[in-house]
């Protein structure tokens, strides 16, 4: 069963994906399908009838034997220099440049190589913080610098070294007042050049300044290193890498306006006498404009950072493209003579020469409408060893080039190499037009005197429609199909029909202004029938014949079937809604509940008890003669004096209510009776009333009364009695047995017999009698 159902998922897939595909190439002009990127042609025959635009998928042999319009790809390549290592003009990529002119949707696939130069010059910035907590790190780099140009020159023998220092804006409160003469937000010492006599002495000189704050101002130094090429001395060709040392976090944007500065950094050049100029005027460059600088020069920022703050500044590698990190321990600084620097630098060239990362930079904007590939895949940092180059050895990379969403301007894309300058551009031109536009048919007959190429009609101001049927007129405009669409509906004719001169022709079973109406869409009766077999569908709502009511013309209007044989309509005590009473309940003093379908009230066999005491209340009032609010006007009572035995006997029509009680002691009596004529009853209610049996009665109740108490007054005399003599007898119980418990001795009585004992006899004692 779960087979099935993946099968049946599968085929569903399959079937959308292919009208999908069916439907996409729907343009009514030859340029318009051919700027669908579903990839569609056209038939410019002027003898063909049928749909000209289709998927090229979907051509067969026969659809368009002349006049098919499928422009192909042309592809160039302006500037192909060869390879080149001379200092001059060094040339690492091969071709230059692309020129392409490709259909939107359809893929066109590209080759370049990349063969790296020998002794590809390199330019090395050191940008330091010279905040006086640099000082161990200034000593040790001052130390290593002879150490890190040689390392550098074994690498490429054509190495520039530069130097640059930061501490703070001075302003407050980044600087305390009386520090203002010792700290500054960039200051250039050393133009790249290859004097490494001159890097080493100011690397050991450099003057040492403080701020207030704990984070530095070293974005204000590396945009301006980055921005001003001419004063810094970036060359054109050449490997760029900037070694950014400090031992603080950063300021950027936004950190400025604590000290009145709102005016944001806008990525120029501002240093002037080696010096930055703005920093008193601008905020902090923010991290995007620090990553656009990198992009734009392609240079690789190197942030040498003290350990405590490597999440920080990890963080920040993150986004800027190509930067890399590295950490020092403070604690552990004397130890850098032997030198995590030197070594360092050396594993990034290595890395950035022996590894390429392709980076793609579209100039036009269009970014989400391109799609590119490469293979190998070098846009990644994670790229393998298929990315790897060596020193005069050719690697080359295959691409693919798609434009998803036609496009009207043309695509600039830079492909370029993590590091250095050079790099592939790509002219893209989407092509936009078909070559049969080229022959025109002048007032052709077909187009009622109208222009005609690729097979179809090309109207003027003066007519619009198919084949420029429509005359324009103050009814009509030129193509317009405003008329032919309903408010909030983007569909013509409600995608039912199609629009002439303004307006819509209905396919079959619909209907109206805009086709909106479906002949079949009215209410249907519970006989599935179509307004229920009684009316027409107009517009979305049935027209009901006569005699025929409601939404679906169920409803039967006339009250035949709602009169009783009397001709009474639902017998005066409901309406008649669609030839059916609607009865009204009861009244409250009729005991029964039951209604024909004419609403007449049916009789109850077992709802006399029941009528008799909703009747009680009224009838008692009426023979008392009150205001007898609670008795209904179709209660018509009438009160007598004695009750006539015509009533009491007549076992039909009049019923009688029994032991109606009108005080203590007494009751009376009344009988009933219903006209169903007028929907009334008729009360009888006597005067005279029953007291007798009261009498008998409490005589009896007088009598056995008596009789109890007696009886009780005897039998309680009794068990007092009977308790008294109880309770006297066991107290001559109790006395006698204690008295005769135990023998006693008489008090006057003396014993014949007398005992002595000899005190000095130690034997048994005799007893003389």
């Amino acid at each position: 069963m779960f087979a099935r159902s993946i099968l049946l998922c599968v085929v569903i897939s399959l079937q959308t994906c292919f009208i999908l595909s069916f439907n996409s190439c729907q343009s009514k002009t030859c340029q318009g399908c051919i700027q669908d990127p579903s990839v569609c042609v056209w038939c410019a025959a002027n003898e063909y009838n049928g749909t000209r635009c289709i998927s090229r998928n979907n051509v067969s042999k026969n659809w368009c034997p002349t006049g098919l319009e499928d422009p192909g790809h042309v592809v160039e390549a302006p500037e192909n220099q060869e390879f080149n290592s001379s200092s001059d003009h060094v040339i690492q990529i091969k071709p230059q440049k692309y020129k392409l002119k490709v259909r939107a949707g359809k893929i066109q696939n590209i080759t370049f190589s990349f063969q790296p130069a020998q002794d590809y010059p390199v330019d090395l910035y050191f940008l330091f913080d010279a905040s006086k907590t640099m000082s161990s790190v200034q000593t040790a780099i001052a130390t290593q610098s002879e150490k890190i140009y040689f390392a550098m020159k074994n690498m490429t023998s054509n190495v520039h070294l530069g130097l640059g220092t930061f501490i703070d804006k001075r302003v407050l409160p980044m600087v305390q007042y009386r520090s203002f003469n010792t700290s500054y937000s960039f200051r250039h010492h050393l133009k790249l050049s290859d004097d490494f006599k001159s890097f080493r002495e100011l690397v050991s000189h450099l003057p040492l300044g403080q701020n207030r704050d704990i984070q530095e101002g070293g974005f204000d130094a590396l945009a301006q290193v980055m921005a001003c090429k001419d004063i810094i001395g970036w060359r054109n060709e050449s490997r760029k890498i900037i070694l950014f040392l400090t031992d603080g976090p950063y300021h950027a944007a936004g950190d400025g306006k604590s000290a009145g500065l709102f005016q944001p950094y806008d990525g120029r050049c501002y240093t002037e006498n080696n010096s930055y100029t703005k920093e008193q005027v601008m905020d902090y460059p923010s991290v995007g404009i620090i990553d656009q600088l990198v992009r734009e020069r392609d240079i690789i920022v190197m942030f040498f950072i003290e350990k405590e703050f490597e999440l920080l500044y990890s963080e920040l590698s993150k986004v800027i493209s190509g930067s890399k990190l590295s950490i020092y321990n403070k604690n552990k600084v004397d130890s850098m003579e032997n030198s995590p620097i030197v070594e360092k630098l050396k594993n990034i060239y290595e890395k950035v020469s022996t590894k390429i990362k392709l980076k793609v930079n579209v100039r036009s904007g269009q970014k989400k409408n391109i799609e590119i590939l490469f293979n190998p895949d070098c846009t990644q940092d994670t790229a393998g060893a298929e990315c790897d180059v060596e020193m005069g050895k050719e690697l080359q990379i295959n691409g693919t080039v798609k434009v998803t969403e036609y496009i009207n301007n043309n695509v600039l894309i830079d492909v370029a190499v993590e590091g250095i300058s050079e790099k592939l551009t790509l002219d893209i031109d989407v092509i936009n037009s078909c070559g049969c536009e080229a022959h025109v048919e002048e007032k052709s007959d077909f187009c009622h005197g109208e222009r005609r190429f690729c097979g179809e009609c090309s109207c003027s101001s003066r007519r619009y429609g198919k084949n420029c049927i429509c005359v324009k007129s103050e009814a009509n405009s030129f193509n317009d199909t405003s008329t032919c669409t309903a408010k909030g509906d983007k569909n013509i004719c409600s995608g039912r029909g199609s629009c002439t001169c303004g307006t819509c022709s209905c396919a079959e079973r619909y209907e109206g202004q805009f086709c909106e109406w479906n002949m079949d869409s009215c209410p249907r009766g519970s006989n599935q029938m179509l307004c229920s077999g009684h009316g027409t569908c107009k517009f979305g709502k049935c027209n009901c014949n006569d005699e025929w009511s409601g939404d679906a013309c169920d409803c039967y209007n006339l009250d035949t079937d709602c009169k009783g044989d009397d001709g009474k309509t639902c017998n005066n005590l409901g309406h008649c809604v669609c030839g059916v009473c609607k009865c009204d309940p009861p009244a409250q003093w009729d005991a029964r509940t039951h209604q024909d379908k004419t609403c007449k009230v049916l009789p109850c066999d077992d709802c006399h008890k029941l009528q008799c005491r909703k009747l009680e209340k009224c009838a008692k009032c009426q023979r008392n003669n009150g205001d007898c609010f609670m008795c209904s006007d179709r209660i018509k009572a009438e009160v007598l004096e004695i009750m006539p035995e015509e009533y009491l006997n007549s076992n039909e029509t009049w019923n009688q209510c029994d032991n109606v009680q009108t005080e203590v002691g007494c009751y009376t009596k009344f009988v009933y009776r219903y006209n169903d004529d007028d929907y009334t009853v008729e009360l009888v209610v006597t005067h005279e009333k029953d007291c007798g049996k009261t009498y008998f009665m409490f005589g009896g109740i007088f009598l056995l009364t008596l009789l109890l108490v007696g009886a009780g007054t005897l039998t309680a005399w009794k068990l007092l009695v009977d308790a008294r003599d109880r309770r006297e007898f066991l107290r001559f119980q109790q006395q006698h047995a204690l008295d005769s418990s135990k023998p006693r001795l008489n008090d006057l009585y003396e014993s014949p017999s007398t005992r002595i004992n000899n005190p000095t006899y130690r034997k048994r004692s005799v007893n003389f009698n």
